[in-house]
């Protein structure tokens, strides 16, 4: 049995090993609160380096009292830090602790914009929206504002630009307003009818890389717009411009008529009829009359042919050949054919993808 005068002794044990955790788990969230304060003066890096030293206070305290009351505190903080660090490949586990673990509403909405921000920076958009609408009608004023500027995010995945401008006006982080303003340049993109249409959207782009931050998609979409832009040379460069137009920049109008110009321009062109049909994917309104003058001026071209289902061995032969003159990648598929499930006969997107 053992003496109680040794009591004492570990008694006072338990109480160091109790404030050594708290002086830690203080740390951790004085680095957090760092954190913080440096992403609102919009120094993400020096914030970054505050987020990776809190979490790894917080782990410490996770080793030391695995079942305390501060451990679950100091989870959420981990989870939180390591999603905000950008460390989202080490936070799906304390992420899914902290989710279970977590008790009261600041605790489970901490952990849910953890798991939209891993989300959003995975491409899982869906994921992100779920994570988030927790958080997003959190009664702290900060906490939504994060939560807005994640939905924000997450609709860019989706090419949602009204969504993605309207969360991001509703959010008061450092880099919201630099990236709703780019997103408002990109549904000015999708809604262009003509090459002029860009030309404005190219100087406020311009003008928002130089005074705004959070604006560093603008420089990717700028290089896009001068693909587009400046392809007049070749009927070839032309076209693959009109793809760029149509796979990157996502803009459906601006691309059909960009690929009906290159059918115009050269009647005499490979690339004229496979034009013609990947505008009609774009404008199912032009249907009879792209179909006629495929039928009554391109009768013997591949792609004619292969636009009624018909079996064409000079197919795959034009495709590499196209694909040599625009010195891009063609990965092989089947044939199309005119059902309604039509898509053009093409290798696939051939413009740079989204960022």
């Amino acid at each position: 049995m053992m003496s109680l005068r040794f009591l004492p002794v570990i008694t006072l044990g338990i109480a160091a090993a109790g404030c050594a955790s708290y002086n830690v788990m203080w740390s951790a969230e004085h680095h957090a609160a760092e954190a913080r304060r440096l992403e609102r003066q919009g120094q993400p890096s020096e914030a970054r380096a505050e987020w990776t030293l809190a979490a790894n206070r917080a782990r410490v305290v996770l080793l030391r009292r695995p079942r305390s009351r501060a451990a679950d505190a100091a989870l959420v903080l981990q989870a939180e830090s390591l999603a905000r660090a950008g460390a989202c490949q080490d936070a799906a586990a304390p992420i899914a602790g902290a989710t279970e673990r977590a008790t009261g509403a600041a605790a489970r909405e901490r952990v849910a914009l953890a798991a939209a921000e891993c989300a959003v920076a995975a491409g899982r958009a869906d994921d992100a929206d779920a994570a988030l609408r927790l958080p997003l009608a959190s009664q702290n004023a900060d906490r939504r504002s994060r939560a807005e500027y994640l939905a924000g995010a997450s609709a860019a995945l989706r090419l949602d630009w009204d969504a993605a401008l309207d969360h991001f006006g509703r959010s008061h982080e450092p880099t919201a307003r630099g990236r709703g303003l780019v997103a408002e340049q990109r549904l000015r993109i999708v809604r262009a009818v003509a090459l002029a249409d860009l030309t404005p959207v190219v100087a406020e782009l311009t003008r928002l890389v130089r005074v705004e931050h959070g604006t560093d998609e603008a420089t990717h979409v700028l290089e896009l717009l001068n693909q587009v832009m400046g392809a007049t040379e070749t009927a070839g460069a032309r076209f693959h411009a009109a793809e760029v137009a149509r796979d990157s920049l996502r803009a459906p109008a601006l691309a059909s008529e960009m690929l009906l110009a290159v059918a115009r321009a050269d009647t005499a062109s490979l690339y004229a009829p496979k034009a013609l049909i990947a505008a009609l994917v774009l404008r199912p309104e032009l249907h009879d009359s792209i179909v006629t003058v495929l039928d009554e001026r391109y009768p013997a071209s591949p792609y004619t042919q292969a636009f009624h289902g018909e079996p064409s061995v000079a197919y795959a032969a034009a495709e590499d050949s196209l694909a040599r003159a625009l010195g891009v990648a063609t990965p092989r598929g089947p044939a199309v054919t005119a059902t309604p499930r039509f898509d053009s006969p093409s290798p696939g997107p051939r413009g740079p993808r989204q960022p």
